[in-house]
């Protein structure tokens, strides 16, 4: 097992894309913290790491805040005993909290869809990486695998805010690798395609209403049509593929890699 008796944060845990990450590195040896501000879903994950052989522990955070990231931290190194790997997984689309049958476009973003999607995606994964920099500075050992996307690469057009932050997590990942590289610390970030989990199911069902092209097509259709269209290799990624990825990335065999972004996306970004 590669990450034979490691302790492992991930935040937003508890959905499709935090437990196939979760469950991956329970696989390969971690014991794994679950993060999510959801604890009945960040538990039910957890129960799935005690069920792999790995012990787990299911902590309520909302990334917003300072204060629950710093719990988290404290709550791992009380229970666990030790920290080695910080995976950021948590993330919102950027879409509107509503039924909204606006286009995506910028004029319609409103400034309170906007700042959840900044303090989630982008404050979130700085509180988190800052709140953990402390401890692995005096271990001088670590690993941070910030989750960005795709979207982070390139502009997306209905998706403004979500590609904004994921960008910015890309950016931020090389430079916290920058300044914990005297300290052995690695510091990555994976960009993942489009996986069929709740966000994208609700990115879909968005679509089906309010975009031109895809006005009263079901959800699932909007999906396969954009998985055809965008991804070379014609098929959607998994959970699985992501935390694969993370494990790798977590490991030793990466142990000269840092300030990377790892495209997951069956070629839909190459480079």
């Amino acid at each position: 097992m590669r990450l034979e008796d490691r302790v492992a944060i991930v935040t937003g845990g508890g959905g499709g894309l935090g437990q196939g990450i979760s469950l991956c590195l329970a696989r390969e040896g971690a014991h794994v913290v679950v993060a999510d501000w959801q604890l009945e879903a960040a538990e039910g994950v957890a129960d799935k790491v005690r069920r792999a052989g790995r012990k787990a522990l299911a902590v309520p955070v909302d990334v917003r805040k300072d204060a629950d990231c710093r719990n988290m931290v404290e709550a791992t190194l009380a229970e666990m005993g030790r920290l080695d790997i910080l995976v950021c997984n948590a993330g919102v689309d950027g879409l509107p909290r509503d039924d909204s049958k606006e286009p995506p476009l910028i004029e319609n973003i409103r400034e309170e869809d906007w700042n959840l999607v900044v303090d989630v995606n982008l404050k979130g994964v700085f509180l988190c990486n800052r709140a953990v920099v402390p401890y692995f500075k005096k271990q001088k050992s670590g690993r941070i695998v910030n989750i960005s996307s795709v979207a982070g690469r390139q502009g997306v057009e209905f998706l403004a805010p979500y590609a904004a932050t994921k960008a910015a997590v890309i950016s931020l990942t090389q430079s916290v690798a920058l300044q914990l590289a005297p300290y052995h610390v690695n510091v990555n970030a994976v960009c993942p395609g489009i996986i069929w989990t709740p966000m994208w199911e609700r990115l879909a069902s968005y679509a089906s209403r309010a975009m031109p092209d895809f006005t009263g097509v079901p959800p699932e259709d909007v999906f396969k049509t954009i998985v055809q269209v965008m991804i070379p290799f014609k098929k959607p990624q998994t959970p699985e593929d992501i935390g694969n990825a993370v494990v790798f990335l977590a490991s030793d065999e990466a142990a000269e890699i840092t300030g990377q972004a790892l495209n997951v996306c069956g070629g839909m970004k190459m480079n």
